[in-house]
């Protein structure tokens, strides 16, 4: 027998089950639905957990179109990558690939199941981000990780232009060409780096798994990337942390714990970031260096986040997230 946790909120899960039990065989399973997607291309993670089982056993992630389709494939590919780069999934916290399984009209995606709680959970308690303790906690465990990571080394592989892929997206366009040219500018300043190694690619806290301090597992492997900076990886975590910093926050009320920083306009937790004041910027730029390279000048760190909004624009599959980024990457003009 299968019983549902939150079925309302996700197709298929009779069919999730039916794929379960060639993995489980007969036993009672109880199922939860923790995750869905609300983006064009969406995606549902279920979790199954054999009554009377100490904890999960198993992951599934269903595609629900061709492009979601083709995310989870990519994910599969990248994921047992991985596991032949570093059997030991970076010491058990990236989960492991048991079986791709296709079905009328969608993918589901079985993986074992990294412990932990996520990340984002710390991040939206009241006044977290507020803490410069608290915050620092979250980057040196996101820090510490990262560093467990990077050591599996592959070839380099070419870089993306990423002012290309903003002008292939909106060709013609006059704030995507804007937006370009700062990206471009910044990858000059940035110079070369060091390109041999595995980067996840969508490093974020949603993604980031914590037990105590220490991340205990790393999930959504879609974005993963195969000789690419280790910068990249640090780059996501701070642009995706700095965003939200205003969330609970009632517009123009001040931000709680960072100074003239303002609720307001989208992306103003960014432009504070980028002008380099207070205690977060500083942590901010401690935390992205070591992808840096040694000697980076007092500037580069913000040079890097610069292409990582471009890389954000050029990347999302939601439109409207997409060209936000466009549009404060314009307004730099750096």
């Amino acid at each position: 027998m299968t019983t549902f946790a939150g079925a309302a909120s996700a197709p298929d899960l009779v069919l999730v089950g039916d794929v379960l039990r060639q993995h489980l065989g007969p036993r009672d399973v109880r199922l939860a639905v923790v995750a869905m997607s609300r983006d064009d291309n969406p995606k549902a993670v279920v979790i199954a957990t054999p009554v009377g089982a100490r904890g999960p056993a198993l992951a599934v992630k269903v595609a629900l179109t061709p492009a979601a389709v083709e995310s989870v494939r990519t994910e599969a590919a990248g994921l047992e990558r991985v596991r032949d780069l570093d059997p030991g999934l970076v010491d058990g916290t990236v989960p492991g690939l048991v079986a791709v399984h296709e079905a009328s009209g969608c993918t589901l995606l079985v993986t074992t199941v990294a412990p932990g709680r996520p990340l984002s959970v710390d991040y939206h308690r009241w006044h977290h981000c507020a803490r410069p303790r608290a915050v620092g906690a979250d980057f040196d465990a996101a820090s510490a990780w990262l560093t467990r990571l990077h050591p599996v080394v592959v070839p380099p592989a070419p870089e993306p232009d990423v002012g290309d892929a903003l002008l292939a997206r909106w060709p013609g366009d006059g704030i995507a060409e804007m937006a370009a040219e700062v990206c471009r500018r910044a990858r000059e300043r940035l110079g070369e780096l060091d390109a041999a190694h595995v980067v996840h690619g969508d490093f974020w806290c949603g993604n980031i798994l914590r037990s105590g301090p220490r991340v205990t597992g790393v999930v959504d492997w879609e974005h993963v990337r195969f000789g690419a900076a280790p910068l990249w990886d640090r780059v996501r975590f701070a642009l995706a942390y700095t965003l939200y910093l205003d969330r609970h926050t009632a517009a123009g009320a001040r931000v709680h714990g960072h100074g003239d920083l303002r609720a307001g306009a989208w992306g103003d937790p960014v432009r504070h970031l980028l002008a380099g004041r207070g205690w977060y910027a500083e942590r901010v730029a401690t935390f992205i260096a070591p992808g840096l390279g040694p000697g980076p000048s007092t500037t580069t760190w913000r040079d890097a986040l610069l292409v990582g909004l471009g890389e954000v624009a050029a990347s999302s599959d939601q439109p409207e997230f997409a060209r936000a980024h466009v549009r404060l990457l314009a307004e730099v003009r750096s």
